[in-house]
């Protein structure tokens, strides 16, 4: 059932369709077990190059279901309909939001989404943009507002070719630090899956994975307003070095509004490694550095994950608990995890990019 609303939110996404909300249901989504990246990627793909010849939109869902009855395979489809070169690039790519598919996906296309999708897909809508960075990877670049953004890795942040409305919005999943380009007359506003944070011009850390329960948002310098969309739009102002932190308590995964009893909610100040260290965790990413203080094994291993492209497994539960403070840096994962030996007992083993830690 989740999968098939899933589907649905996708091909609203790439019709235009989509409402700010649904696209926030969309990024919760892509944090649930059934979510296959590939699956997506091969939705887009196909969409994308369905887009690049004049079809009325009747013709096109005959043209597919066709190809479908057929039999005809994915490749064919792609390749009947475009002869244009494939402009992607290697790891981090800006391509445009409508790009990929394959015939298993068109068949959930065919079978979860109505005809009202297919008339009105080729209807204006604003062409968004997807900057994606794979998990050990992460990017600079700069939006048409002049905005700088920095992107961690296994992130994804989705952005209009251009700002032209009284609003300047993108979305995000995963880590990003923004330093957004000064304009009182529109307002900067990040959506993610629980919180957005609205900025004129200011530097802060936005950490908002699909897949964890904890949403973080780190203020450096400027103001910005964090309106928590889970509790009837509760706004939360924050000033420079506070960080505010959003935990979802919910242990299952239905699609209904969180109450106060299901989240935490803090307050807290910027966390530095030492009290006369210069180094701030929250941003320490931005300098190549993976800097932790106290934190238990487990999540330790979830950044770790993304920071060497690494899938990492545990056999022991009291492994998951042990604790650890550091600066990850130049080391590669063998040297990382032997130096976390130095001061916890626990064994690993290292297949390709297999880590089992026992």
């Amino acid at each position: 059932m989740e999968k098939n609303r899933f589907i649905e939110l996708l091909t609203k996404d790439l019709t235009g369709e989509i409402t700010v909300d649904e696209k926030r249901e969309l990024i919760y989504l892509r944090g649930e077990p059934f979510y296959d990246r590939k699956e997506e990627d091969l939705l887009r793909e196909y969409w994308s190059n369905s887009h690049k010849v004049e079809y009325d939109s009747d013709s096109l869902f005959k043209r597919i279901q066709q190809k479908i009855d057929n039999g005809e395979t994915g490749e064919e489809e792609i390749t009947d309909l475009t002869n244009e070169p494939d402009t992607s690039e290697d790891n981090i790519a800006i391509v445009p939001l409508f790009s990929w598919m394959s015939r298993a996906a068109s068949v959930l296309l065919i079978a979860c989404c109505t005809l009202f999708v297919f008339h009105s897909f080729l209807t204006y809508r604003k062409e968004l943009l997807v900057k994606e960075t794979p998990k050990g990877v992460r990017s600079v670049f700069t939006l048409t507002d002049g905005t700088e953004i920095r992107l961690n890795a296994d992130s994804r942040l989705e952005y209009p070719a251009h700002f032209s409305d009284s609003t300047r919005e993108v979305f995000l999943i995963g880590e990003a630090f923004f330093d957004v380009s000064k304009d009182a007359a529109h307002p900067f506003i990040i959506h993610t899956k629980d919180m957005d944070i609205k900025v004129l011009g200011t530097t802060f850390n936005v950490k908002a994975y699909s897949n964890e329960s904890l949403t973080e948002t780190t203020l450096l310098n400027g103001a910005i307003t964090v309106t928590l969309n889970n509790l009837s739009k509760k706004q939360i102002y924050l000033k420079p070095s506070q960080k505010l932190v959003f935990r979802n308590l919910r242990t299952d995964k239905r699609r209904v509004a969180l109450t106060s009893t299901d989240i935490d909610t803090s307050m807290r100040q910027l966390t530095y490694f030492k009290p006369d260290h210069a180094t701030i965790i929250e941003t320490s990413w931005t300098d190549n550095k993976l800097t932790f203080k106290n934190e238990e094994f487990a999540a330790l291993a979830r950044s770790m994950e993304r920071w060497y492209n690494v899938d990492i497994s545990f056999d022991s539960e009291n492994a998951k608990q042990l604790r650890f403070t550091g600066i990850i840096e130049k080391e590669n994962i063998s040297e990382a995890l032997k130096a976390l030996q130095l001061t916890e007992k626990f064994n690993y083993t290292i297949n390709d990019s297999a880590i089992r830690i026992f």
